[in-house]
């Protein structure tokens, strides 16, 4: 068993080598299933078997669909210049000048793409130029601020990933666990790096707020309104987000029909669909590894809660860091702890804790993709910007830890 363990915690430290070998990170996860299949001892049958139910279970290939799309759904709002209006709107409507510069890609956050932060990349150097602040501490300040959609926008990859392993979880309920940890990080974000930034005001044309309201009410629309569709009308997910897709239609591409549909279409990535197939394949086969959920389930039931915690912590730690992604490691971890038999409030606070360590490692790992664009756009050193965050490191991560206990001992 023990040596099982090893291999399989073997199978995503070497992770950073498909890559290296330029092999599509989709198929390195289908290849890890695999190896970790011959490790449990998993029949070859089965095998096929687990790979093929991500295209026979509904709630798989639903969610396989939603990450897909969400691909073209950026492309569109970045094609139509929605964000571009939304960052006019916001810095008219704010005198603050080191207010927009975290805002604004707070607001761009809400547009769920691979390597987003490059969108507000350029708005943020060229208003921390003008306030004299570090390039390393804006680029700190932009991806800090940039990831608090992930949090708490339901069209995030992440949560549709973790809602997809732990169906039980209430997606709404969560983003409230999660809201608690978002205030501490950007409360120590701004402590660390910007409470010393001097604040310089502009003159807010107050008879044109009104204009900026209306402007940012209907051009951040497509991202609320599938908040509204799903989170009040309880439309489904995936009926939500093509809601989203007509309201971009509606607003920007009815002249422009051609041009909508071939952006819609360039923005549909095979190598999105081939990840999320192998996220889903390898969760499979952790499902299917009894030995494993059987040795987690063990070491739940006797280890303090603490320990376990640890435990947790680390392993989300390794495949995030790994892989410069959070939903493996999600994929990876969730399944186990859904496999306990707890209540929906346990599971819910696990799954915040969850989702909590697979971001610390994922946010901090030098193969995170938002990381290397915004370094690159605005000329860091990498060895700075981490010297940087080597206050926020252990910040962020005593908040997860004591956020985990404190919902603990309020909700169970």
């Amino acid at each position: 068993m023990a040596l099982q363990i090893i291999l399989f915690l073997a199978v995503f430290a070497v992770m950073p080598l498909w890559k290296k070998l330029k092999i599509n990170f989709g198929f390195s996860l289908m290849i890890s299933a695999v190896i970790i299949s011959f490790i449990f001892g998993i029949a070859p049958q089965k095998t096929v078997q687990n790979f093929l139910c991500v295209f026979t279970t509904y709630a798989q290939i639903k969610n396989v669909v939603i990450v897909t799309l969400i691909g073209s759904f950026g492309l569109l709002l970045k094609k139509y210049d929605f964000l571009t209006k939304v960052n006019d709107a916001l810095q008219n409507m704010l005198s603050g000048q080191k207010t927009v510069m975290m805002v604004l890609p707070a607001v761009v956050g809400l547009l769920s793409v691979p390597g987003g932060a490059q969108l507000s990349a350029p708005f943020v150097d060229e208003l921390g130029e003008n306030l004299g602040v570090k390039k390393d501490i804006r680029c700190v300040l932009n991806l800090t601020c940039r990831h608090i959609a992930t949090f708490l926008v339901p069209t995030s990859n992440s949560l549709i990933v973790l809602i997809a392993a732990a169906p039980q979880v209430d997606m709404y309920f969560l983003i409230l666990l999660n809201l608690g940890f978002v205030v501490l990080m950007q409360l120590f974000s701004y402590l660390f790096y910007a409470r010393d930034i001097r604040e310089v005001r502009v003159p807010v044309d107050r008879a044109m707020l009104p204009h900026y309201i209306k402007q940012l009410f209907i051009y951040l629309s497509p991202i609320y309104m599938i908040i509204v569709f799903n989170g009040l009308l309880k439309i489904e997910l995936i009926t939500s987000v093509l809601l989203g897709f007509v309201i971009i239609f509606l607003i920007s591409g009815r002249g422009d029909a051609k041009g909508y549909f071939e952006t819609f279409k360039n923005g549909l990535k095979a190598k999105t669909f081939i990840m999320m197939v192998g996220l889903f394949f390898i969760q499979n086969t952790i499902k299917s590894a009894d030995t494993l959920i059987n040795g987690f389930s063990h070491i739940f039931v006797n280890s303090q809660g603490i320990v376990l915690a640890l435990a947790i912590y680390a392993f989300a730690l390794l495949i995030a860091v790994t892989t410069g992604l959070s939903y493996p490691a999600i994929g990876v971890i969730m399944p186990m702890i859904a496999s306990l038999g707890l209540g929906t409030t346990q599971l819910t606070v696990y799954a915040f804790f969850v989702f909590c360590c697979t971001f610390i490692g994922y946010f901090f790992s030098p193969l995170h993709l938002c990381q290397l664009l915004t370094m690159q756009a605005m000329g860091c050193q990498p060895k700075n910007v981490y010297r940087e965050y080597a206050k926020l490191i252990p910040a962020v991560s005593v908040c997860a830890f004591v956020l985990f206990f404190a919902y603990q001992w309020i909700l169970l």
